[in-house]
């Protein structure tokens, strides 16, 4: 298996103590991994700044103006979310503090894109310590992004993709797999616990989600049972998803159909049909859709189309 991890780990060595800013889920969910490469001297967070604990799983707790008086201290910051994790890091080193991230101490990258895994492994099959995994060839595109925060994940992509903009944001226990010469304008994928299947010549364009999850627990107030479990998301071939549309956990969309601007589903749906609004449902039925870019070209029966009646024929499956 190719790779294994090749970041370059930080050297805590040379400080004099270590603190780790945040302590929240994501610091909760690598905790074990941290405490692998180092011992933290204190841990620190401002929900702490007006009274909390003298420590934390048997590790002291500071405060962060007394934060700010140690010497030679590397501060580790736990956090996942980018903007809180910047916010922190600018106001840590404007009291001249060196500062990390908590990946950077563990070697686990927080995001991998297409040209990166075309430089560093060049075996096409990219593996790290928390199992997660991604499968691709050559003919990746530079611009897709994707990013692991828990384990065992697996994105398996398909050749001759076009990608503007992708980014795959994966939890844990995802698997993500894109079809063959699929074009991408604009995609968001949120994978977790389940599974998002994208048959092959998918259209997508710009500012297009899916998710598997919602992100966050809902649970019946009576039972205490959790009614928003993570489902899989399931695209036919050639199918085409619209602007701004938004595929939900259980979405199922059959082969050569078209998800219109906006739309919003997590239903299931059958071959050829054509879907809009919130929540989605069929405008019309035994459709064939061809990539011809109507900037371009105009036609008015499906035999005048650059891609002709045959290709639309082996894509669509509908024969006259």
């Amino acid at each position: 298996m190719g790779g294994g991890n090749r970041m370059a780990q930080v050297d805590v060595k040379q400080y004099a103590a270590t603190v780790v800013y945040g302590i929240g889920q994501y610091y909760e969910s690598i905790k074990a991994d941290l405490l692998r490469h180092v011992r933290p001297d204190y841990l620190c967070d401002g929900k702490w700044e007006n009274g909390g604990p003298d420590s934390y799983g048997g590790i002291p707790v500071i405060k962060k103006e007394d934060l700010f008086r140690l010497d030679h201290v590397l501060v580790i910051v736990a956090v996942s979310a980018p903007w809180l994790k910047d916010r922190i890091k600018s106001e840590l080193e404007a009291n001249g503090l060196p500062v990390v991230h908590v990946d950077d101490i563990i070697g686990k990258p927080r995001e991998l894109t297409g040209a990166m895994l075309k430089e560093l492994y060049p075996g096409g099959v990219y593996q790290d310590f928390w199992g997660n995994r991604i499968y691709f060839d050559r003919t990746i595109p530079d611009p897709v992004r994707v990013t692991f925060f828990g384990k065992n994940n697996v994105l398996t992509l398909g050749h001759d993709m076009t990608v503007s903009r992708l980014s795959i944001v994966f939890g844990t226990g995802g698997v993500c797999d894109i079809g063959d010469n699929a074009e991408i304008f604009g995609a968001y994928f949120a994978v977790s616990g389940a599974r998002v299947k994208i048959g092959k010549e998918a259209l997508f364009s710009t500012e297009v989600v899916l998710r598997t999850h919602d992100g966050h627990h809902i649970f019946d107030a009576d039972t205490h049972k959790r009614v928003n479990v993570p489902k899989d998301i399931i695209l036919g071939d050639h199918v085409w998803v619209g602007y701004r549309a938004i595929l939900l956990p259980g979405a199922q969309i059959g082969r050569g159909s078209v998800v219109g601007a906006g739309a919003v589903t997590a239903g299931q749906f059958g071959e050829h049909l054509i879907l809009a609004g919130t929540p989605a449902k069929v405008i019309r039925e035994n459709i064939c859709w061809s990539r011809d870019d109507t900037d371009y070209f105009n036609y008015d029966i499906l035999e005048e189309g650059v891609l002709g009646q045959g290709e639309l024929e082996k894509q669509c499956g509908i024969i006259s």
